[in-house]
């Protein structure tokens, strides 16, 4: 069975609204990778032996779970309501057309709007353009560095003590 133009445009609306709702949790992630890729840029992780490396390692994966859980916490699905709002609004219909589309048997084409949701919504600090601007900081006065520079935060086993290896 074939769904109608309406009900495929609701469904998808639905999914970007879910979406839109998600990304905030993921936002912590992002942030903590690229303060790992900052801090390599910058040569910080030569000055750490293994332990001090995987403490600052561990610490700050926990810190983004446990905002990430935060995040999720506060999570809902998209009310009936909602949707057909957003629906109408990016066709710039008003809601109680939608509402009587689902009875006609020829429905228009409907547009569903792009995900209106980015990191800002997961960083409130706006600690992204302060990892942006150290990154840029860094490479005006070092110039560019390797990508095994760069990187090496997240290779933390090269520090580990040969019984640590895998």
């Amino acid at each position: 069975m074939r769904l109608s133009r309406l009900k495929r445009a609701f469904a998808l609306t639905g999914t970007i609204m879910v979406w839109e709702r998600v990304l905030p949790a993921l936002t912590p992630f992002v942030l903590w990778g690229v303060s790992i890729l900052v801090a390599g840029q910058w040569g910080l992780w030569s000055h750490l032996a293994f332990e001090g490396h995987a403490t600052v390692m561990v610490a700050g994966l926990l810190m983004a779970l446990v905002v990430s859980v935060r995040f999720l916490r506060r999570f809902r699905r998209p009310s009936f309501t909602e949707t057909n709002q957003r629906l109408a609004l990016d066709n710039r219909l008003r809601p109680e057309r939608l509402l009587a589309m689902r009875h006609e048997t020829q429905q228009p084409r409907l547009r569903t709007g792009k995900a209106k949701a980015g990191l800002a919504a997961g960083d409130p600090m706006a600690l992204r353009y302060v990892l942006l601007l150290i990154a840029a900081f860094g490479l005006w006065t070092q110039g560019p560095v390797s990508v095994s520079q760069a990187l090496s935060g997240f290779m933390i086993i090269d520090k580990a003590p040969p019984e640590l290896r895998f």
